[in-house]
Protein backbone atom coordinates (compact mmCIF):
# COMPACT_ATOMS: atom_id res chain seq x y z
CA UNK A 1 0.00 0.00 0.00
CA UNK A 2 1.17 3.68 -0.54
CA UNK A 3 1.17 5.31 3.01
CA UNK A 4 0.55 8.93 0.90
CA UNK A 5 -3.42 7.75 0.52
CA UNK A 6 -3.83 7.90 4.43
CA UNK A 7 -2.08 10.99 4.19
CA UNK A 8 -3.22 12.64 1.21
CA UNK A 9 -7.07 12.05 2.60
CA UNK A 10 -6.36 14.80 6.03
CA UNK A 11 -4.61 17.38 3.62
CA UNK A 12 -7.24 17.67 1.28
CA UNK A 13 -9.57 21.02 1.48
CA UNK A 14 -12.87 19.30 1.36
CA UNK A 15 -11.58 16.74 4.58
CA UNK A 16 -10.36 19.38 6.54
CA UNK A 17 -13.50 21.44 6.09
CA UNK A 18 -14.96 18.34 7.36
CA UNK A 19 -13.31 18.19 10.70
CA UNK A 20 -13.53 21.92 11.45
CA UNK A 21 -17.39 22.00 11.36
CA UNK A 22 -17.40 19.14 13.43
CA UNK A 23 -16.07 21.23 16.05
CA UNK A 24 -19.12 22.43 16.82
CA UNK A 25 -21.70 20.42 14.23
CA UNK A 26 -20.43 17.75 16.75
CA UNK A 27 -18.42 18.27 19.96
CA UNK A 28 -17.54 16.07 22.39
CA UNK A 29 -19.23 13.14 21.99
CA UNK A 30 -21.22 11.82 25.07
CA UNK A 31 -18.89 8.59 25.25
CA UNK A 32 -15.84 10.32 25.32
CA UNK A 33 -16.65 13.16 27.74
CA UNK A 34 -18.20 10.28 30.44
CA UNK A 35 -14.60 7.95 29.93
CA UNK A 36 -12.54 11.36 29.71
CA UNK A 37 -14.22 12.96 33.02
CA UNK A 38 -13.71 8.75 34.46
CA UNK A 39 -9.92 8.80 34.04
CA UNK A 40 -8.46 11.87 33.31
CA UNK A 41 -8.46 15.22 36.01
CA UNK A 42 -8.89 18.51 34.63
CA UNK A 43 -5.54 19.72 35.95
CA UNK A 44 -3.78 17.21 34.76
CA UNK A 45 -1.23 17.60 31.71
CA UNK A 46 -2.54 15.69 28.52
CA UNK A 47 -1.58 14.82 24.71
CA UNK A 48 -4.12 14.33 22.17
CA UNK A 49 -2.38 12.63 19.01
CA UNK A 50 -4.12 13.37 15.70
CA UNK A 51 -6.47 16.08 17.20
CA UNK A 52 -7.86 17.01 14.00
CA UNK A 53 -9.08 20.36 13.80
CA UNK A 54 -9.65 20.40 17.33
CA UNK A 55 -12.57 18.35 18.08
CA UNK A 56 -11.71 16.92 21.07
CA UNK A 57 -9.31 19.27 22.79
CA UNK A 58 -11.62 22.29 22.31
CA UNK A 59 -14.71 19.85 24.02
CA UNK A 60 -12.03 18.75 27.02
CA UNK A 61 -11.06 22.97 27.03
CA UNK A 62 -14.72 23.64 27.92
CA UNK A 63 -15.51 21.10 30.60
CA UNK A 64 -12.86 22.48 32.73
CA UNK A 65 -9.31 20.60 31.10
CA UNK A 66 -6.83 23.49 30.76
CA UNK A 67 -3.61 21.74 29.83
CA UNK A 68 -3.83 20.09 26.85
CA UNK A 69 -1.38 19.78 23.90
CA UNK A 70 -2.90 18.83 20.53
CA UNK A 71 -0.73 17.27 17.62
CA UNK A 72 -1.29 15.86 14.22
CA UNK A 73 0.66 14.90 11.37
CA UNK A 74 -0.74 16.65 8.90
CA UNK A 75 0.44 20.77 8.87
CA UNK A 76 -2.59 21.81 7.14
CA UNK A 77 -4.91 20.16 9.71
CA UNK A 78 -2.23 22.08 12.61
CA UNK A 79 -3.26 25.79 10.64
CA UNK A 80 -6.97 24.59 10.50
CA UNK A 81 -6.99 23.54 14.49
CA UNK A 82 -4.96 26.92 15.07
CA UNK A 83 -7.75 29.23 12.90
CA UNK A 84 -10.74 27.60 15.06
CA UNK A 85 -9.00 28.03 18.44
CA UNK A 86 -8.04 31.50 17.44
CA UNK A 87 -11.75 32.04 16.54
CA UNK A 88 -13.07 30.56 19.90
CA UNK A 89 -10.57 32.78 22.07
CA UNK A 90 -9.39 28.86 23.46
CA UNK A 91 -5.50 29.43 24.54
CA UNK A 92 -4.84 25.44 23.66
CA UNK A 93 -1.29 24.55 22.29
CA UNK A 94 -1.35 23.13 18.74
CA UNK A 95 1.46 21.56 16.98
CA UNK A 96 2.90 19.35 14.30
CA UNK A 97 3.90 15.94 15.64
CA UNK A 98 4.47 12.37 13.94
CA UNK A 99 2.92 9.93 16.08
CA UNK A 100 5.49 7.31 15.35
CA UNK A 101 8.16 9.93 15.87
CA UNK A 102 6.47 11.78 19.19
CA UNK A 103 9.06 15.01 20.09
CA UNK A 104 8.75 14.75 23.93
CA UNK A 105 10.68 13.40 26.67
CA UNK A 106 9.67 9.97 28.91
CA UNK A 107 7.34 10.47 31.11
CA UNK A 108 6.05 13.77 29.99
CA UNK A 109 2.07 13.70 30.36
CA UNK A 110 -0.69 12.72 32.78
CA UNK A 111 -2.64 10.97 29.90
CA UNK A 112 -2.75 10.63 26.13
CA UNK A 113 -5.59 10.87 23.68
CA UNK A 114 -5.69 8.83 20.37
CA UNK A 115 -9.30 10.05 19.65
CA UNK A 116 -12.00 9.07 16.15
CA UNK A 117 -10.08 5.74 15.40
CA UNK A 118 -7.35 7.61 14.57
CA UNK A 119 -3.89 5.25 15.55
CA UNK A 120 -5.84 2.56 12.68
CA UNK A 121 -5.34 5.14 9.82
CA UNK A 122 -1.64 4.95 10.48
CA UNK A 123 -0.62 2.09 7.49
CA UNK A 124 1.31 -1.01 8.32
CA UNK A 125 1.00 -2.94 11.62
CA UNK A 126 4.61 -2.19 12.22
CA UNK A 127 4.01 1.47 11.95
CA UNK A 128 1.07 1.06 14.45
CA UNK A 129 3.19 -0.76 16.79
CA UNK A 130 5.83 2.00 17.03
CA UNK A 131 3.05 4.95 17.76
CA UNK A 132 2.28 2.53 20.22
CA UNK A 133 5.39 2.74 22.02
CA UNK A 134 5.96 6.25 21.40
CA UNK A 135 2.62 6.91 23.34
CA UNK A 136 4.07 4.86 26.40
CA UNK A 137 7.33 6.27 26.40
CA UNK A 138 6.13 9.49 27.21
CA UNK A 139 3.31 8.70 29.19
CA UNK A 140 3.85 8.79 33.07
CA UNK A 141 3.64 5.36 35.05
CA UNK A 142 0.18 4.45 36.86
CA UNK A 143 -1.40 6.52 33.66
CA UNK A 144 -3.72 6.09 31.06
CA UNK A 145 -3.48 5.96 26.89
CA UNK A 146 -7.14 6.53 25.62
CA UNK A 147 -8.25 5.55 21.63
CA UNK A 148 -11.04 3.87 19.75
CA UNK A 149 -11.18 1.76 17.10
CA UNK A 150 -13.84 -0.53 14.41
CA UNK A 151 -14.08 -4.00 15.42
CA UNK A 152 -13.68 -6.46 12.77
CA UNK A 153 -15.58 -9.04 15.20
CA UNK A 154 -18.41 -7.07 16.15
CA UNK A 155 -21.77 -9.35 14.62
CA UNK A 156 -22.38 -6.59 11.78
CA UNK A 157 -19.74 -6.85 9.51
CA UNK A 158 -19.09 -11.01 10.08
CA UNK A 159 -20.22 -11.62 6.98
CA UNK A 160 -18.27 -9.22 5.20
CA UNK A 161 -14.97 -10.18 7.21
CA UNK A 162 -15.76 -13.95 6.18
CA UNK A 163 -15.92 -12.76 2.70
CA UNK A 164 -12.39 -10.82 2.62
CA UNK A 165 -10.64 -13.68 4.40
CA UNK A 166 -11.52 -15.83 1.51
CA UNK A 167 -10.48 -13.40 -0.41
CA UNK A 168 -6.98 -12.73 0.92
CA UNK A 169 -6.74 -16.86 1.16
CA UNK A 170 -7.67 -17.17 -2.62
CA UNK A 171 -4.86 -14.11 -3.49
CA UNK A 172 -8.03 -11.76 -4.54
CA UNK A 173 -7.35 -9.01 -2.15
CA UNK A 174 -7.41 -5.15 -3.01
CA UNK A 175 -4.20 -5.01 -4.73
CA UNK A 176 -3.83 -1.44 -2.79
CA UNK A 177 -4.51 -3.17 0.07
CA UNK A 178 -1.32 -4.68 2.51
CA UNK A 179 -2.71 -6.71 5.75
CA UNK A 180 -5.65 -8.14 6.02
CA UNK A 181 -8.20 -5.89 7.95
CA UNK A 182 -6.94 -2.93 5.53
CA UNK A 183 -9.70 -1.18 3.75
CA UNK A 184 -9.60 1.50 1.37
CA UNK A 185 -12.79 3.34 0.50
CA UNK A 186 -13.81 5.86 -2.16
CA UNK A 187 -16.05 8.49 -0.11
CA UNK A 188 -17.92 11.48 -0.68
CA UNK A 189 -14.27 13.19 0.71
CA UNK A 190 -12.00 11.30 -1.20
CA UNK A 191 -10.02 8.17 -0.76
CA UNK A 192 -10.19 7.10 3.14
CA UNK A 193 -7.57 4.14 4.60
CA UNK A 194 -8.40 2.57 8.01
CA UNK A 195 -7.36 -0.89 9.29
CA UNK A 196 -10.01 -2.76 10.88
CA UNK A 197 -8.55 -5.05 13.90
CA UNK A 198 -9.64 -7.86 15.98
CA UNK A 199 -10.43 -7.16 19.48
CA UNK A 200 -7.11 -9.84 19.82
CA UNK A 201 -5.20 -8.03 17.25
CA UNK A 202 -5.52 -4.65 19.62
CA UNK A 203 -4.65 -6.56 22.81
CA UNK A 204 -1.39 -7.91 21.46
CA UNK A 205 -0.26 -4.29 19.97
CA UNK A 206 -0.82 -2.79 23.80
CA UNK A 207 0.90 -5.48 25.52
CA UNK A 208 3.81 -5.52 23.09
CA UNK A 209 4.57 -2.11 24.15
CA UNK A 210 4.12 -2.57 28.12
CA UNK A 211 0.54 -1.64 28.53
CA UNK A 212 -1.93 -3.05 30.77
CA UNK A 213 -5.45 -3.39 28.72
CA UNK A 214 -8.26 -2.23 31.71
CA UNK A 215 -11.09 -1.57 29.57
CA UNK A 216 -13.01 -1.47 26.22
CA UNK A 217 -16.39 -1.15 25.41
CA UNK A 218 -18.33 -0.68 22.32
CA UNK A 219 -19.60 3.55 21.88
CA UNK A 220 -23.18 2.08 21.77
CA UNK A 221 -22.82 0.76 24.89
CA UNK A 222 -21.54 3.20 26.77
CA UNK A 223 -23.85 5.97 26.33
CA UNK A 224 -27.07 7.41 23.31
CA UNK A 225 -25.17 9.56 21.24
CA UNK A 226 -27.36 12.62 19.56
CA UNK A 227 -27.91 12.29 15.58
CA UNK A 228 -25.10 14.63 14.70
CA UNK A 229 -22.79 12.45 16.57
CA UNK A 230 -24.15 9.29 15.11
CA UNK A 231 -24.13 10.80 11.53
CA UNK A 232 -20.36 12.12 11.92
CA UNK A 233 -19.21 8.28 12.81
CA UNK A 234 -19.66 4.80 12.78
CA UNK A 235 -19.81 2.98 16.05
CA UNK A 236 -16.76 2.19 17.69
CA UNK A 237 -14.92 0.55 20.63
CA UNK A 238 -13.05 2.16 23.01
CA UNK A 239 -10.01 1.11 25.09
CA UNK A 240 -8.41 1.64 28.03
CA UNK A 241 -4.61 1.40 28.31
CA UNK A 242 -2.42 1.96 31.48
CA UNK A 243 1.15 2.48 31.86
CA UNK A 244 2.14 -0.10 34.76
CA UNK A 245 3.19 2.13 37.63
CA UNK A 246 6.83 1.59 38.93
CA UNK A 247 7.58 -0.41 41.99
Amino acid sequence: MNPSIARNYFEAPKVIAYYAAAVRGCGLWVSEEKIFRRVFHPQQCLLEVGCGAGRIAIGLHEIGFQNILATDLCPKMVKECRRVLGLLGHGIACRVADATRLPFEDNLFDGVIFGFNGLMQIPFATNRQIAVQEIYRVLQPGHFFIFTTHDRDHWKFKDYWKKEALRWRQGKQQPELSEFGDLITDTELGKLYIHVPSTTEVVSLLKGAGFLVEANIMRSKLANEPPKVLEFSDDCRFWVAMKPARR
